[in-house]
């Protein structure tokens, strides 16, 4: 069993990427958003929707979020290829501050930094990319979020074997759950990890690489499962809001995600089972030893903490504190 392959309707579309149904309308209409009719109906795949969100990650423009950027600064988003491992990547700029991640939290450093005079490239990719990436000088600085079931830790032995013998500064930024998100209501009656095997639940489950795909094979792993027995384990979404629409429209069961797709997506319920922390690793080098120290002031900023308030799911306790270094 898989994934159930209905056709999106403008209406669905709308729901996973949190946006109004004439927003949609205007995406296909332009070309942005692929799309299909049947008869007078405009209809979307998953796939397009997908293609859509990634695109979306990848654009090359400036842009401004909240107040606008100091005279000297600017912000501007930038996306290594994800087979881009051993080939030389040029930077826009020789000053330019590379940040990667894909949280929203990121997101508002990368302003607050711009805001700071400092220019920022954002790029986005899951956290085992990012780390990769910072390994081979693609990002200066990159937000991980990653569970390693031997320790029973997040991150520190990820950053000790994917960064050997490269000196880094660990910021902390946030700690929150990661836990099941079912249908409203709970109809399979799932409580723990060993109910994904049992079940027979369809998964919508996340990309390599991503926060909760670690944590999911780190913990089938821990069982002895073998994950191809889990429908719908083989099928990828690389977006969480993506992966929540498909749980609410009842085309999956579960997945396993934050509370915050909890409260994005209506027709969810969640059960939280794992704590996760979310950090900044950022390179210890001469092109980043000043702008580390503004990075560490924008993360204990007012300012900053102030545009993390309408963030649910998250504890902040011992944000922008230095947590680890070499």
């Amino acid at each position: 069993m898989e994934f159930k392959q209905k056709a999106l309707a403008a209406e669905d579309v709308a729901h996973m990427l949190d946006v109004s149904k004439n927003t949609v309308y205007s995406l296909a209409k332009t070309g942005k958003l692929s799309s299909y009719k049947i008869g007078r109906k405009l209809r979307f795949t998953l796939e397009d929707v997908q293609a859509y969100i990634a695109g979306s990650k990848q654009g090359s423009a400036i842009f401004r979020t909240g107040s606008a950027a100091s005279d000297s600064g600017s912000l501007a988003t930038w996306v290594p290829p994800v087979s881009g491992i051993g080939k030389r990547i040029p930077r826009t700029a020789a000053d330019a501050f590379l940040l990667g991640g894909a949280d929203a939290m990121v997101d508002g450093l990368a302003t607050c930094l711009a805001e700071s005079g400092a220019y920022v490239l954002r790029s986005y990719q899951n956290s085992y990319q990012a780390l990769v990436d910072l390994y081979f000088g693609y990002l200066d600085a990159a937000a991980v979020s990653l569970w390693d079931s031997s320790s029973e830790t997040c991150n520190l032995p990820y950053i000790k074997r994917l960064l050997p013998g490269m000196p880094v500064k660990v910021f902390q930024m946030a700690c929150y759950t990661q836990g099941l998100l079912v249908q409203r209501g709970n109809p399979l009656g799932l409580r723990s990890w060993a109910d994904l095997i049992h079940s027979g639940a369809v998964l919508a489950n996340r990309e390599r690489g991503a926060a909760a795909r670690v944590l999911l094979d780190e913990r089938l792993r821990i069982m002895e499962a073998d994950p191809k027995t889990i429908p719908g384990y083989e099928r990828e979404v690389s977006s969480a809001l993506v992966q929540g629409s498909l749980i609410a429209r009842k085309d999956a069961d579960v997945g396993v995600g934050t509370e915050k797709v909890y409260h994005q997506v209506r027709g969810l319920d969640y059960l939280p089972l794992q704590a996760e922390q979310l950090v900044l690793v950022v390179a210890k080098k001469p092109s980043t030893e000043r702008i580390a120290k503004t990075v560490q002031r924008c993360l204990k900023s007012d300012a900053y903490k102030q545009g993390l308030a309408s963030m649910v799911g998250y504890d902040f306790r011992l944000l922008g504190e230095c947590i680890y270094e070499t």
